[in-house]
């Protein structure tokens, strides 16, 4: 079944290539500007709505890019969802290292300390940092839920926070199967990932190759190769950021209705 959940995402994603573009048009801004992330947002809160409302392998078309000020809302939900949830990891992580290196840091300025107490510093925060991470990757794994959820719910942001319910979902879907659907999903995103930018660099190098045997000029080899690199991977920016976020929300509606309804 996740298999089949993923050959829809993914096929799904790339269904309407102009609605892509323009997703990889928002999402290429929100690098540049931080007001664009609330309307990818928003777009990722209508590809849940649809495949909530749709079924595996069925002919559920790519939400328009219309009603902008809806649409801004809807990415503030689940963005404000996201913070929320994100908040117990951010609640360990701070306070701890502020107490911890603040007083140490004082007297470092007048005093240097032994190498032996830095290192027991460093090695506290490392633990310290991997506590906020792990329940950060926790929180988050229950916020996907938590923004699916509220979408199911009209956008309510009381649904968000059920945490009874959302438990109850989690249980039905199998927090095994869960984690399966989750975890096999950033496997495949890496594996993507990773071969588009071996593409990226061996084109890019491949060219820059060609460049330096005829001109035997590094200096005109490295003028072409820089832009290369620059137009390919704004190019991946352009298709890959809108792909993954567009099969996360598809798939994450999809493994939302496998749960056992009441």
């Amino acid at each position: 079944m996740l298999l089949e959940i993923f050959k829809d995402s993914f096929e799904y994603s790339y269904k309407d290539t102009d609605s892509i573009f323009k997703f990889g048009i928002l999402s290429l801004l929100t690098m540049m500007f931080v007001f664009p992330i609330f309307f990818v947002f928003g777009y990722y809160y209508r590809v849940v709505n649809i495949g909530l409302n749709g079924t595996i392998n069925g002919d559920d078309p790519l939400p328009k890019f219309e009603n902008w000020i809806e649409m801004f809302i809807q990415g503030f939900k689940i963005l404000f969802v996201r913070f929320i949830y994100l908040i117990p990891g951010i609640l360990i992580f701070l306070p701890a290292s502020l107490i911890l290196w603040i007083p140490y840091g004082i007297q470092y300025a007048m005093t240097p300390m032994p190498e032996s107490l830095v290192f027991s510093l460093v090695s506290f925060q490392i633990g310290i940092l991997s506590l906020s991470a792990i329940l950060c990757l926790v929180f988050y794994l229950f916020s996907t839920v938590a923004v699916t959820h509220m979408i199911n719910n009209n956008g309510s942001l009381t649904a968000a926070f059920n945490f009874k319910e959302i438990s109850r979902i989690i249980e039905s879907i199998g927090i095994v199967r869960y984690l399966k659907f989750y975890f096999g999903g950033i496997i495949l995103g890496i594996g993507i990932f990773g071969a588009a930018l071996l593409a990226i660099s061996l084109i890019s190098f491949s060219m820059a190759f060609i460049i330096w045997v005829l001109t035997n000029s590094a200096t005109y080899s490295a003028i072409v190769g820089g832009p290369i690199i620059g137009v390919l991977s704004i190019m991946v920016i352009l298709s890959l950021i809108p792909f993954f976020l567009t099969f996360e929300s598809r798939a994450m509606a999809l493994i939302y209705n496998m749960r056992e309804l009441d």
